[in-house]
This record gives structure tokens, sequence and C-alpha cells, in this order.
């Protein structure tokens, strides 16, 4: 095959001309460029085009994924902070396991569950944030159903998913 142009590169491998500019612009398929500037796509970058779609859907990545791992192989300097961070991760993972988890549950209860937005006090930041913000849009949640519901107290449907009947309402 002859050097083809973008939009005929995209309709050989399904990928779309804006996706060729991306995967271009990131360093993942650059292919050469004519006098005038064009990108010229040949058998090889046409392969590498067709290699990389199997690569990302065989191991559910995105392109911004090799992107980042073309950085890591490219940087040492990324690939150390990164290493790093992981390493200072993983220390953290396995201290936490170590710990038992807080009963935030128990701690929310005795200061009246949903009075404010501030976390627990005492609760450790990494270990209950997330349970924290679940707990913080379930109240969010209940509030908006009760309203949608005409209820007078925002609580009063906050644990039932259930919608009310015309008996009930």
């Amino acid at each position: 095959m002859e050097s083809a142009t973008v939009h005929t590169a995209a309709q050989i491998t399904g990928w779309s001309v804006r996706m060729l500019h991306y995967l271009d612009a990131a360093g993942l398929v650059s292919p050469p460029r004519s006098p005038g500037g064009y990108r010229l796509y040949g058998d090889r970058q046409v392969a590498r085009l067709r290699e990389l779609r199997q690569l990302l859907a065989d191991h559910d990545l995105r392109p911004a994924d090799l992107q980042v791992a073309l950085r890591l192989r490219s940087e040492p300097g990324l690939a150390r902070a990164v290493d790093g961070w992981l390493g200072a991760t993983a220390l953290d993972v396995a201290a936490s396991k170590a710990q038992p988890e807080p009963d935030i549950g128990a701690a929310a209860e005795d200061r009246g569950a949903g009075a404010g937005t501030t976390m627990p006090a005492g609760s450790d930041p990494s270990i209950s944030w997330l349970r924290f913000e679940q707990d913080k849009h379930s109240r969010a949640l209940g509030f908006h159903r009760a309203r949608e519901r005409g209820s007078t107290s925002p609580d009063s449907h906050f644990h039932s998913d259930t919608t009310p009947t015309k008996e009930t309402a």
C-alpha cells in the first residue's frame, strides 16, 4: 500500500480522524509527514493502529493509559516519583489492613448523624473518607426524595427506597 491520508487510514482501521490526530499528538502512533505537513500512513502505521486497538480491547485500557506508560518510560524522574508514591501507598494499605477499621456508623450515631457535613471527629481520613462521602450523598438523596414526596421531615424516607402509595401519602 502506498501512503494513505489520515481520512483513508481512518476508514481502513476504524479509528476516527480525530482519534488518529490524538494518537499522533500523544506519541503512540506518529506517521511521517508529507512536505506539506499532511500525515501519511503506510503499512507499518496501519498495522500499529490495528495492534493498538487490539491491545486496548484485550486489556481494558484507554489511549491515555498508554500515554502515561510512555511518559514513564521516557521520563526517569517521573517513573521514580510514581514508584515512590506507589511504594508508600502499598505500605499505607498494608498498615491499614493490620489495624481494625473504626466503626464510623456508631460514632456518627453518637453525635447525631446527618447534623452537618463535617467528618466524624477522631476518624482516620485515609480510612473513612469514602464512607463519609457515601453517607453524605445518601443524606442528600434522602432529603431530595423527601422534598419530591412532599414530606415535612427530610429524614422520614432516609433509609427507604420505596415509593409511598395513595394510602400512606
